[in-house]
């Protein structure tokens, strides 16, 4: 399959599903499709802000906001997304784990040494967001955005199968890096782009993502942007997946109370005991 679809337009494909899946429709054709998609992904549409009648397209509905009150924001540090905790633990040797023995390059990754050698031996979360769950992605502490880099690359897709084929697959794809200054010194908020996300896009800037750019572009802003925990960071177009990462020696990793492989929730404290 690898062989195949590396010559897969993927990009050009992603930006085409996007338009398409975000295209609105007459309403009984809306709501059939919508309906469908719910169905088929099992979708919790009770947790929706609307009705399904509401949504004038599937993007819609994937880009749906969830009923006030269901995410309470429980400490000072949170899980960003509802999705699945795929991984966490330390960067070691400045590589961070893929799959079943495969590693990626952190500064790579980061697009930036510098950068890269700030998290080396510190803490990583790897987030897994399905076609089921809610797209937005919320910041997962309190305080200042002081910076952002966008980095183009592939849209490969982001399944247990591609980063089981594809090296460094989180390094290829595009990406974008959120900085943000708070008691846990500066987190790194990695959204990463796959098959079918038409685009990522950042509230606290205009730009977007898969616009066909071919260079890494880095933005520092002044004054930095406040932003509270559990404040809305960001949003992908289709499903994808959220790296956080933690300078080394800001938090005990023995003290995380989500476990690998399991549904989380944004809003979540990520450690024991841990104060709002």
């Amino acid at each position: 399959m690898y062989r195949y679809l590396r010559f897969v337009p993927k990009n050009h494909l992603s930006r085409a599903v996007g338009r398409l899946l975000h295209m609105p429709l007459p309403a009984p054709l809306a709501r059939r499709l919508v309906r469908w998609f719910a169905s088929t992904y099992q979708i919790d549409v009770g947790a929706a802000e609307h009705e399904l009648d509401h949504y004038p397209s599937i993007g819609h509905f994937f880009t749906r906001n969830l009923g006030t009150g269901l995410r309470p924001i429980e400490s000072d540090l949170v899980s960003p997304v509802d999705g699945t905790l795929r991984n966490f633990g330390v960067v070691t040797g400045g590589r961070l784990p893929q799959i079943k023995g495969k590693t990626y390059t952190l500064a790579r990754f980061l697009g930036d040494e510098a950068s890269a050698s700030r998290y080396d031996n510190g803490a990583f979360f790897n987030f897994y967001l399905s076609p089921q769950d809610y797209h937005h992605v919320h910041s997962p502490v309190a305080g200042q955005v002081r910076g952002s880099v966008h980095i183009p690359g592939k849209l490969w897709p982001v399944n247990d199968w591609s980063m089981a084929t594809v090296d460094e697959l989180f390094s290829i794809n595009e990406r974008v890096v959120t900085y943000i200054d708070c008691g846990f010194g500066t987190v790194a908020v990695v959204m990463i782009g796959a098959t079918n996300v038409g685009q990522i896009s950042v509230t606290y800037d205009s730009f977007i993502s898969n616009r066909g750019a071919k260079v890494t572009t880095r933005r520092e802003y002044q004054p930095p942007k406040p932003i509270d925990a559990g404040e809305r960071l960001g949003t992908f177009h289709m499903g994808s997946s959220v790296v956080v990462l933690i300078e080394p020696g800001r938090i005990d990793l023995s003290r995380v109370r989500l476990e690998e492989a399991s549904k989380v929730r944004y809003g979540a404290a990520i450690l024991h005991g841990q104060p709002k």
